[in-house]
């Protein structure tokens, strides 16, 4: 059996099975945090996950595009409060730790800012 990964030549690598859907999942992800980050979307990246989509399209994992991650110090601006408030209230919405920090859907503090101003 052929491992999923395969260096053919020292720039040039063979992606087979599960390891084209990590890379289009990673490029995914990458693309994302770009765009959250304020920063233009690679081209390089965008022809890569074209690729590695075209070829199989079945075992990508499908991102939640309708889902906007903000961090606390957002999440901070904009209920009025602390970031270390809104540190301790990002699990009770729903907020994920992610690399150290935690990002929460902005539908939710939308959704949390209406129902204290009510």
């Amino acid at each position: 059996m052929t491992p999923p990964i395969q260096r053919l030549a020292p720039d040039v690598l063979l992606l087979t099975g599960d390891a084209i859907g990590a890379l289009a999942y990673a490029v995914a992800v990458t693309q994302r945090a770009r765009a959250r980050n304020g920063l233009p979307a690679s081209r390089a990246l965008a022809a890569l996950a074209s690729a590695a989509g075209q070829a199989d399209t079945q075992s990508t994992p499908a991102l939640d595009t309708d889902e906007e991650l903000i961090t606390t110090e957002e999440t901070a601006r904009m209920l009025g409060i602390s970031n270390r408030q809104a540190r301790r209230l990002a699990p009770q919405l729903g907020g994920r730790l992610t690399g150290g920090r935690w990002l929460l859907d902005r539908r939710a503090v939308l959704e949390h800012q209406e129902g204290t101003a009510a």
